[in-house]
């Protein structure tokens, strides 16, 4: 066993002086949290990791027993309990290296169904490193109407343009329910160009053989069918390197550029 005592010159036991390790001496003060009508009790210690939370605590404004008992929690307003809950999962979910306050990529991902309500209320209360371990666990859940839509709630133009330009360039069109989502500027763009894309760079009234326009002839080749009628010939194929796709990125990236999402 190590001896935690030193002896004066008089033979008589010290106390050996002891300092907290900054590191692996956890706060288990537990807060009371109210979230619409449900109490959570929460490590204060998950708190601090938010920069809101620790200015908060710093700061130690109002009610200094806030949040010690059920009958004085701490209110937060404008957030609803099933969010911060799914905050919450992925806050105790961290393996023992991302614990304190680092949240590592050895650790499992959560559940898709987490990922972008526990994003919202990291990227409001300002928890850094969570939010910086879950967007691009969101950017691989979302879909490109939703990057989109998510891209504007919380800022990340870098989605924008590559959303827009699949939705451009992909075979199906845009549903109702996606228009909604998108807004009247989006599917605006998003229709004309898919317009231009169909018609292809030929100009109207111009002679242009297939492959300069940027399609191959299939002919009487039954892996080649028409996919309406189903027939075999002359079936022309767009090609993956038609001219006027990269058109179509670039004015995508002018218009995002421009502020038109």
């Amino acid at each position: 066993m190590v001896d935690k005592s030193q002896k004066n010159d008089k033979g008589e036991g010290l106390k050996l002086a002891t300092k907290r390790h900054q590191k692996f001496y956890f706060d288990n003060t537990l807060l009371v949290i109210q979230v619409e009508d449900t109490l959570f009790n929460v490590h204060k210690y998950q708190l601090l990791k938010s920069k809101v939370f620790a200015d908060m605590f710093e700061a130690a404004q109002g009610d200094p027993d806030e949040g010690s008992s059920p009958d004085n929690p701490i209110m937060l307003e404008g957030v609803s309990a099933s969010d911060f809950e799914c905050l919450l999962e992925v806050l105790y979910a961290t393996t023992p290296t991302s614990f304190f306050s680092h949240f590592s990529t050895q650790q499992p991902a959560p559940e898709a169904s987490l990922v972008i309500p526990a994003f919202r209320l990291a990227n409001k209360w300002s928890f850094d490193d969570l939010r910086n371990y879950l967007l691009p666990l969101a950017e691989k859940e979302l879909n490109d109407v939703d990057k989109i839509v998510f891209g504007r709630e919380f800022d990340i133009k870098a989605w924008l343009a590559p959303a827009h330009s699949s939705l451009c360039l992909r075979n199906e069109p845009i549903t109702d329910e996606e228009a909604a989502k998108l807004g009247t500027n989006s599917v605006a763009l998003i229709s004309r160009l898919r317009e231009e894309l169909r018609q292809g760079t030929v100009p109207p009234g111009n002679k242009t053989c297939c492959g300069c326009a940027g399609y191959s002839v299939n002919d009487g080749a039954e892996e080649h069918k028409c996919h309406k009628c189903g027939g075999t010939s002359h079936v022309l194929t767009r090609g993956s390197d038609q001219p006027n796709r990269d058109a179509i990125v670039e004015k995508v990236q002018k218009w995002v550029d421009d502020g038109g999402s």
